[in-house]
Protein backbone atom coordinates (compact mmCIF):
# COMPACT_ATOMS: atom_id res chain seq x y z
CA UNK A 1 0.00 0.00 0.00
CA UNK A 2 1.05 3.33 -1.13
CA UNK A 3 2.33 6.35 1.31
CA UNK A 4 -1.19 7.77 2.71
CA UNK A 5 0.52 10.57 3.89
CA UNK A 6 0.28 12.56 0.90
CA UNK A 7 -3.36 12.10 -0.25
CA UNK A 8 -7.13 11.21 0.81
CA UNK A 9 -7.68 8.36 2.57
CA UNK A 10 -9.85 6.13 0.39
CA UNK A 11 -12.83 4.37 2.37
CA UNK A 12 -15.27 1.40 1.39
CA UNK A 13 -18.32 0.86 2.85
CA UNK A 14 -19.15 -2.72 3.94
CA UNK A 15 -22.89 -3.12 3.94
CA UNK A 16 -25.69 -0.77 3.08
CA UNK A 17 -28.23 -0.36 6.48
CA UNK A 18 -28.76 2.97 8.78
CA UNK A 19 -25.46 3.21 10.20
CA UNK A 20 -23.50 2.91 6.53
CA UNK A 21 -25.24 5.98 5.24
CA UNK A 22 -24.44 7.85 8.52
CA UNK A 23 -20.71 7.22 7.99
CA UNK A 24 -20.59 8.31 4.45
CA UNK A 25 -22.47 11.54 5.62
CA UNK A 26 -19.77 11.66 8.46
CA UNK A 27 -16.97 10.97 5.94
CA UNK A 28 -18.31 14.01 3.44
CA UNK A 29 -16.94 16.29 6.47
CA UNK A 30 -13.57 15.39 6.02
CA UNK A 31 -11.40 16.98 3.97
CA UNK A 32 -9.14 14.48 3.36
CA UNK A 33 -11.22 11.71 3.37
CA UNK A 34 -13.07 10.15 0.26
CA UNK A 35 -15.72 7.45 -0.15
CA UNK A 36 -14.36 5.43 -3.33
CA UNK A 37 -16.69 2.19 -2.99
CA UNK A 38 -19.42 0.35 -1.28
CA UNK A 39 -19.87 -3.17 -1.66
CA UNK A 40 -23.21 -4.96 -0.68
CA UNK A 41 -24.93 -8.82 -0.70
CA UNK A 42 -26.48 -7.62 -4.27
CA UNK A 43 -25.49 -5.79 -6.81
CA UNK A 44 -28.89 -3.92 -6.84
CA UNK A 45 -28.63 -2.36 -3.24
CA UNK A 46 -24.81 -1.58 -3.93
CA UNK A 47 -25.87 -0.06 -6.96
CA UNK A 48 -28.60 2.14 -5.23
CA UNK A 49 -26.22 2.96 -2.23
CA UNK A 50 -23.87 4.57 -4.91
CA UNK A 51 -26.17 6.57 -6.70
CA UNK A 52 -27.62 8.15 -3.66
CA UNK A 53 -24.11 9.01 -2.65
CA UNK A 54 -22.65 10.22 -5.68
CA UNK A 55 -20.03 6.97 -5.18
CA UNK A 56 -17.88 6.09 -8.01
CA UNK A 57 -17.70 2.02 -7.75
CA UNK A 58 -20.34 -0.46 -6.34
CA UNK A 59 -19.67 -4.08 -5.50
CA UNK A 60 -22.03 -6.81 -5.75
CA UNK A 61 -19.67 -8.72 -3.06
CA UNK A 62 -17.89 -8.00 -0.32
CA UNK A 63 -15.15 -10.07 -1.75
CA UNK A 64 -15.04 -7.22 -4.40
CA UNK A 65 -15.12 -5.05 -2.50
CA UNK A 66 -12.04 -5.77 -0.57
CA UNK A 67 -10.62 -7.01 -3.87
CA UNK A 68 -10.81 -3.15 -4.61
CA UNK A 69 -6.96 -2.02 -4.77
CA UNK A 70 -8.18 1.76 -4.59
CA UNK A 71 -9.85 1.18 -1.45
CA UNK A 72 -7.05 1.98 1.91
CA UNK A 73 -9.95 1.63 4.59
CA UNK A 74 -13.10 -0.59 4.99
CA UNK A 75 -15.72 0.89 7.33
CA UNK A 76 -17.72 -2.50 8.04
CA UNK A 77 -21.33 -1.32 9.28
CA UNK A 78 -22.81 -5.52 8.96
CA UNK A 79 -24.51 -6.97 12.21
CA UNK A 80 -22.58 -8.16 14.29
CA UNK A 81 -23.21 -12.21 13.17
CA UNK A 82 -21.20 -11.12 10.41
CA UNK A 83 -18.37 -9.20 11.72
CA UNK A 84 -15.72 -11.78 12.61
CA UNK A 85 -15.67 -13.13 8.69
CA UNK A 86 -16.32 -10.14 6.69
CA UNK A 87 -13.32 -8.21 8.84
CA UNK A 88 -10.99 -11.22 8.79
CA UNK A 89 -11.92 -11.44 5.23
CA UNK A 90 -11.23 -7.71 4.58
CA UNK A 91 -7.65 -7.88 6.43
CA UNK A 92 -6.44 -10.36 4.62
CA UNK A 93 -6.92 -8.64 1.36
CA UNK A 94 -4.97 -5.71 2.58
CA UNK A 95 -7.26 -3.18 3.49
CA UNK A 96 -7.58 -1.49 6.87
CA UNK A 97 -10.74 -1.72 8.77
CA UNK A 98 -12.72 0.00 10.67
CA UNK A 99 -15.41 -2.55 12.38
CA UNK A 100 -19.20 -1.58 14.32
CA UNK A 101 -19.83 -2.55 17.63
CA UNK A 102 -20.12 -5.24 19.17
CA UNK A 103 -16.83 -6.22 18.00
CA UNK A 104 -18.28 -9.57 17.35
CA UNK A 105 -20.30 -12.44 18.72
CA UNK A 106 -17.90 -13.41 21.49
CA UNK A 107 -14.08 -13.32 22.77
CA UNK A 108 -13.10 -16.24 20.14
CA UNK A 109 -13.61 -14.55 17.42
CA UNK A 110 -12.46 -11.09 18.45
CA UNK A 111 -8.90 -13.00 18.98
CA UNK A 112 -9.36 -14.22 15.14
CA UNK A 113 -9.94 -10.55 13.68
CA UNK A 114 -6.68 -9.40 15.99
CA UNK A 115 -4.65 -12.35 15.26
CA UNK A 116 -5.52 -11.27 11.23
CA UNK A 117 -4.96 -7.51 12.26
CA UNK A 118 -1.59 -8.50 13.13
CA UNK A 119 -0.43 -11.32 10.78
CA UNK A 120 -1.40 -8.74 7.91
CA UNK A 121 -0.01 -5.63 9.50
CA UNK A 122 -3.34 -4.03 8.97
CA UNK A 123 -4.81 -1.29 11.30
CA UNK A 124 -7.92 -2.15 13.19
CA UNK A 125 -10.31 -0.92 15.05
CA UNK A 126 -13.86 -1.37 17.15
CA UNK A 127 -16.04 1.38 15.43
CA UNK A 128 -17.42 2.35 19.44
CA UNK A 129 -17.83 5.99 18.88
CA UNK A 130 -18.71 7.09 22.19
CA UNK A 131 -15.28 7.20 23.11
CA UNK A 132 -14.58 9.86 20.71
CA UNK A 133 -17.39 12.03 21.22
CA UNK A 134 -16.17 15.75 22.59
CA UNK A 135 -18.41 15.71 25.59
CA UNK A 136 -18.01 12.22 26.78
CA UNK A 137 -14.17 12.83 26.59
CA UNK A 138 -14.35 16.34 28.42
CA UNK A 139 -16.59 14.29 31.22
CA UNK A 140 -13.70 12.06 31.82
CA UNK A 141 -11.27 14.61 31.64
CA UNK A 142 -13.24 16.31 34.86
CA UNK A 143 -13.46 12.97 36.21
CA UNK A 144 -9.77 12.91 35.97
CA UNK A 145 -9.51 16.32 37.39
CA UNK A 146 -11.36 15.41 40.88
CA UNK A 147 -13.82 18.00 39.84
CA UNK A 148 -16.79 15.50 42.06
CA UNK A 149 -14.38 13.54 44.04
CA UNK A 150 -13.69 9.99 44.01
CA UNK A 151 -16.15 8.75 41.37
CA UNK A 152 -18.09 5.44 43.41
CA UNK A 153 -20.91 4.65 40.87
CA UNK A 154 -21.92 4.98 37.64
CA UNK A 155 -25.24 4.28 36.25
CA UNK A 156 -26.67 4.30 32.25
CA UNK A 157 -29.49 3.02 30.82
CA UNK A 158 -30.09 2.01 27.02
CA UNK A 159 -33.48 1.15 25.82
CA UNK A 160 -35.46 1.42 22.92
CA UNK A 161 -38.52 -0.56 21.28
CA UNK A 162 -37.82 -3.39 18.89
CA UNK A 163 -41.12 -5.28 18.73
CA UNK A 164 -40.41 -6.96 15.01
CA UNK A 165 -39.63 -10.66 15.85
CA UNK A 166 -38.39 -11.11 12.22
CA UNK A 167 -35.79 -7.91 13.21
CA UNK A 168 -32.64 -7.96 13.55
CA UNK A 169 -32.34 -6.93 17.20
CA UNK A 170 -34.35 -10.17 18.12
CA UNK A 171 -32.63 -12.96 16.28
CA UNK A 172 -30.59 -14.85 17.45
CA UNK A 173 -29.03 -16.35 14.38
CA UNK A 174 -28.19 -12.38 13.75
CA UNK A 175 -27.11 -11.96 17.52
CA UNK A 176 -29.76 -10.17 18.51
CA UNK A 177 -30.67 -9.23 22.40
CA UNK A 178 -29.99 -5.67 24.10
CA UNK A 179 -27.16 -6.62 25.28
CA UNK A 180 -24.81 -6.32 22.23
CA UNK A 181 -26.46 -3.84 20.57
CA UNK A 182 -27.39 -1.48 23.51
CA UNK A 183 -25.81 -2.56 26.98
CA UNK A 184 -22.30 -2.61 25.10
CA UNK A 185 -22.34 1.24 25.43
CA UNK A 186 -23.02 1.47 29.25
CA UNK A 187 -20.86 -1.03 29.64
CA UNK A 188 -17.96 1.15 27.11
CA UNK A 189 -18.93 4.28 29.12
CA UNK A 190 -18.15 2.54 32.67
CA UNK A 191 -14.85 1.36 31.32
CA UNK A 192 -14.10 4.47 29.84
CA UNK A 193 -14.11 5.89 32.98
CA UNK A 194 -13.36 3.44 35.49
CA UNK A 195 -10.66 1.08 33.50
CA UNK A 196 -10.84 -2.96 33.86
CA UNK A 197 -13.29 -4.63 35.55
CA UNK A 198 -13.49 -7.28 38.32
CA UNK A 199 -17.16 -8.96 37.74
CA UNK A 200 -20.34 -8.72 36.71
CA UNK A 201 -23.55 -10.28 37.72
CA UNK A 202 -26.56 -9.91 35.43
CA UNK A 203 -30.51 -10.67 35.26
CA UNK A 204 -32.64 -10.70 31.81
CA UNK A 205 -35.25 -11.82 30.37
CA UNK A 206 -35.53 -13.67 27.16
CA UNK A 207 -37.23 -13.99 24.69
CA UNK A 208 -38.73 -16.68 22.50
CA UNK A 209 -36.01 -17.06 20.52
CA UNK A 210 -33.41 -17.14 23.42
CA UNK A 211 -31.93 -13.45 23.18
CA UNK A 212 -32.20 -10.95 25.43
CA UNK A 213 -34.86 -8.54 25.19
CA UNK A 214 -34.22 -7.06 28.90
CA UNK A 215 -31.13 -6.33 30.91
CA UNK A 216 -29.54 -5.41 33.97
CA UNK A 217 -26.59 -6.13 35.48
CA UNK A 218 -23.50 -4.37 38.11
CA UNK A 219 -19.70 -4.44 37.20
CA UNK A 220 -17.39 -3.86 39.86
CA UNK A 221 -14.08 -2.07 39.11
CA UNK A 222 -10.52 -2.58 40.69
CA UNK A 223 -11.32 1.03 42.49
CA UNK A 224 -14.34 -0.60 44.41
CA UNK A 225 -16.53 1.70 41.72
CA UNK A 226 -19.93 0.15 41.00
CA UNK A 227 -21.20 0.53 37.35
CA UNK A 228 -24.92 -0.08 37.25
CA UNK A 229 -26.94 -0.56 33.39
CA UNK A 230 -29.85 -1.51 32.04
CA UNK A 231 -30.69 -2.24 28.69
CA UNK A 232 -34.14 -3.12 26.18
CA UNK A 233 -35.59 -4.16 23.65
CA UNK A 234 -39.18 -3.59 25.08
CA UNK A 235 -39.19 -0.06 26.56
CA UNK A 236 -37.76 3.06 25.74
CA UNK A 237 -35.69 4.43 28.88
CA UNK A 238 -34.07 7.43 29.50
CA UNK A 239 -31.16 7.12 27.83
CA UNK A 240 -29.17 8.75 30.32
CA UNK A 241 -26.35 8.56 32.16
CA UNK A 242 -24.87 9.51 36.03
CA UNK A 243 -21.42 9.31 37.67
CA UNK A 244 -21.62 9.88 41.23
CA UNK A 245 -18.67 10.85 42.80
CA UNK A 246 -17.97 11.77 46.45
CA UNK A 247 -18.01 15.86 46.30
CA UNK A 248 -20.65 15.82 43.25
CA UNK A 249 -22.33 14.18 40.21
CA UNK A 250 -22.31 14.06 36.25
CA UNK A 251 -25.75 13.85 34.34
CA UNK A 252 -24.80 12.80 31.06
CA UNK A 253 -27.87 14.66 29.07
CA UNK A 254 -29.61 12.10 26.61
CA UNK A 255 -28.51 10.58 24.40
CA UNK A 256 -25.96 9.38 26.77
CA UNK A 257 -23.77 7.65 24.04
CA UNK A 258 -23.44 10.76 22.01
CA UNK A 259 -24.03 13.56 24.21
CA UNK A 260 -23.64 16.84 23.74
CA UNK A 261 -24.31 18.33 27.30
CA UNK A 262 -24.08 17.11 30.98
CA UNK A 263 -24.24 19.22 34.26
CA UNK A 264 -22.31 18.97 37.04
CA UNK A 265 -23.72 19.45 40.60
CA UNK A 266 -21.09 19.61 42.83
CA UNK A 267 -21.33 19.30 47.08
CA UNK A 268 -20.83 23.17 47.42
CA UNK A 269 -24.18 23.63 45.78
CA UNK A 270 -22.91 24.91 42.45
CA UNK A 271 -24.27 23.39 39.32
CA UNK A 272 -22.82 23.78 36.34
CA UNK A 273 -24.41 23.02 32.33
CA UNK A 274 -21.42 22.69 29.43
CA UNK A 275 -22.86 22.38 26.26
CA UNK A 276 -20.07 20.72 23.28
CA UNK A 277 -21.75 19.86 19.88
CA UNK A 278 -20.15 17.12 18.31
CA UNK A 279 -19.94 15.81 14.89
CA UNK A 280 -21.20 12.19 15.03
CA UNK A 281 -19.14 9.49 13.68
CA UNK A 282 -16.89 11.70 12.25
CA UNK A 283 -14.75 11.90 15.19
CA UNK A 284 -13.63 8.27 15.37
CA UNK A 285 -13.14 8.19 11.61
CA UNK A 286 -10.62 11.45 11.90
CA UNK A 287 -8.93 9.16 14.59
CA UNK A 288 -8.53 6.01 12.30
CA UNK A 289 -6.96 8.31 9.17
CA UNK A 290 -4.58 9.60 12.05
CA UNK A 291 -3.46 6.89 13.18
CA UNK A 292 -3.00 5.12 9.78
CA UNK A 293 -1.24 8.10 8.95
CA UNK A 294 1.16 7.55 11.49
CA UNK A 295 2.08 4.08 10.44
CA UNK A 296 -0.04 2.47 13.62
CA UNK A 297 -1.93 -0.69 13.55
CA UNK A 298 -4.37 -0.06 16.56
CA UNK A 299 -6.07 2.97 18.43
CA UNK A 300 -4.67 4.43 21.54
CA UNK A 301 -8.34 5.38 22.69
CA UNK A 302 -9.56 1.80 22.07
CA UNK A 303 -7.05 -0.65 22.08
CA UNK A 304 -7.74 -3.65 20.81
CA UNK A 305 -7.00 -5.40 23.95
CA UNK A 306 -9.88 -2.81 25.31
CA UNK A 307 -12.18 -4.31 22.46
CA UNK A 308 -11.19 -8.06 23.63
CA UNK A 309 -12.09 -7.52 27.06
CA UNK A 310 -14.98 -6.17 26.36
CA UNK A 311 -16.42 -9.13 24.61
CA UNK A 312 -15.20 -11.26 27.52
CA UNK A 313 -17.26 -9.19 30.22
CA UNK A 314 -20.14 -9.93 27.57
CA UNK A 315 -19.90 -13.63 27.23
CA UNK A 316 -19.29 -13.66 31.04
CA UNK A 317 -23.06 -11.85 31.29
CA UNK A 318 -24.15 -13.87 28.13
CA UNK A 319 -23.15 -17.22 30.24
CA UNK A 320 -24.99 -15.58 32.90
CA UNK A 321 -28.09 -15.01 31.81
CA UNK A 322 -28.11 -18.01 29.35
CA UNK A 323 -28.38 -16.44 25.71
CA UNK A 324 -25.83 -18.31 23.32
CA UNK A 325 -25.74 -17.96 19.26
CA UNK A 326 -26.39 -20.69 17.00
CA UNK A 327 -22.98 -20.28 15.71
CA UNK A 328 -21.75 -20.97 19.31
CA UNK A 329 -23.59 -24.41 19.35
Amino acid sequence: MDDLTSRPIRWGIASTGTIAHQMVEALRTIADADVVAVGSRRQQTADEFAERHGIGRAHGSYEALFADEEVDVVYIASPHSAHRAMTVAALDAGRHVLCEKAFAHNAAEARDMIEAARRNQRFLMEAMWTWFIPAVEEVKRRVVAGEIGRVRLFDATFGIRQLDPDGRHRRADLAGGSLLDLGVYPLSWARFLLGEPQRVTALATLTEDGVDDNLAGVVQFESGALATFTSSLEVRTSLRGHVYGTDGHIEIEAPFHHPTSFTISRASGEVQRIDIPNLGLAHEARHVMARIRAGELESDVIPLATSLSTMELMDEIRGQIGVTYPVER
